[in-house]
């Protein structure tokens, strides 16, 4: 029993130092390369789209790795350090291509490394797996920390150099996923990747030919399409609505985000796994509904913004525990990866390219400092949400409990 403390405890600190090397470049990245590439703005599109991109190619092939060949804390260390090492070097190009390839080549281990953490503590807290929201927060927490570090602590220390601009924003990433990966050796393992697979005597095909995992990660894949237009305009549309400091007000989603990942695992006692699934979708309909119909009325775009919790926790972490219980034994970190796969990869890219249909129909640029949104924006991914919710609580009929109560 004294064992599960330590494994609790280094559960939270890899997962918030993982998160915090995230969130430390990613932010204010695009500050970053107005200064450091001007006048090109196609890097912006570059980097922003090195991580959906790596997360099309790699987690597979990690999860695999892990299921096969190599225990997944060790793999995680690998990647953390290669990672780390690249993140580091990130800011030494000096064109748009040296940029973007670091920049993608970091992405490829990062993304990779992702779901093999969420397998791990998974498989760290065993029959308590209904509690992985409780250290999945630490992950928030280390996103929400990473900015402040990069706004207040970085500009204090350096001497009021502005920290978002410089390649400090790298490095304290690196740093971060370095000590994340070497602090990964210490998850211990209970049987080797092999016997874990013999035991569970299945193959890959055996986690694909599970016809309702199939449906999960198809509804996974669609739902994230109408997704990613919130984290690539809802910034701008909220300035284009009178909010001051959208930035600021967008930190309440993360707020709301620690708040929901605390309540989850009790919503889990009442939820089966479908059903909390369904409110995710819901609040995600919601969410694009209140934005299209909020105008200039800022309560309704904060009740938007505070959505983000039950949008994602209910939604996103969720199906990584949903992933985890349904995929055999030897096939767990996998299942993690092809989710990670469909979401973070597919389903955030494809939205990506079909944002652009959206904002030439419904945006009106004339004026490029202050652009004008249409209602119908927000309206149609919100329309597409909540049939995507209908269809999924009709055909979808695994009532599988995440809760062992």
């Amino acid at each position: 029993m004294t064992s599960k403390i330590p494994a609790y405890v280094l559960s939270a600190v890899v997962m918030f130092l993982t998160l915090f090397a995230w969130g430390s470049y990613f932010v204010p990245m695009g500050r970053y390369l107005s200064v450091h590439f001007p006048g090109d703005p196609s890097v912006t599109g570059f980097a922003y789209g090195a991580g959906p991109l790596a997360a099309m190619v790699s987690p597979l092939v990690a999860g695999w790795l892990a299921d096969r060949a190599i225990s997944p804390r060790y793999l995680f260390c690998i990647l953390g350090l290669v990672g780390g090492a690249l993140l580091w070097w990130v800011p030494t190009a000096t064109t748009t291509f040296g940029f973007s390839t670091l920049l993608f080549l970091h992405a490829l281990c990062y993304f990779a490394a992702l779901p093999l953490l969420n397998a791990m503590v998974l498989k760290a807290l065993a029959e308590r797996s209904q509690f992985f929201p409780w250290f999945r927060v630490s992950g928030t927490l280390g996103w929400i920390a990473s900015g402040f570090v990069v706004a207040y602590v970085g500009n204090h220390l350096l001497g009021g150099l502005e920290v978002a601009t410089s390649a400090k924003i790298f490095q304290i990433g690196a740093v971060a996923l370095v000590v994340a990966g070497l602090l990964a050796l210490g998850f211990k393992s209970s049987t080797s990747p092999e016997a874990a697979a013999e035991q569970a005597g299945g193959s890959v095909w055996d986690l694909l030919a599970d016809k309702q995992f199939q449906l999960f990660l198809v509804f996974s894949f669609m739902f994230c399409i109408p997704l990613a237009l919130y984290f690539s305009y809802a910034n701008q549309f909220l300035a284009t609505r009178g909010i001051a400091h959208p930035e600021a007000m967008m930190t309440l989603g993360q707020v709301s985000e620690v708040v929901f990942l605390l309540l989850l695992p009790f919503a889990f006692y009442f939820l089966s796994a479908k059903h909390a699934l369904l409110v995710g979708m819901a609040c995600w309909a919601l969410r694009y509904a209140l934005f299209a119909l909020a105008g200039t009325d800022e309560s309704l775009l904060m009740v938007g913004i505070l959505l983000h919790g039950a949008c994602y926790d209910f939604f996103f972490v969720t199906g990584m525990q949903y992933a985890d219980r349904r995929a055999p034994a030897g096939l767990r970190n996998l299942a993690q990866s092809a989710l990670a796969w469909v979401t973070l990869g597919l389903g955030l890219w494809m939205g990506n390219m079909v944002a652009p249909m959206l904002d030439t129909r419904f945006i009106d640029r004339t004026n490029p400092a202050a652009p004008v949104f249409r209602s119908e924006f927000w309206a149609y991914p919100s329309a597409f949400a909540f049939l995507l919710m209908i269809f999924f609580a009709v055909v979808y009929r695994d009532n599988t409990r995440l809760s062992s109560r």
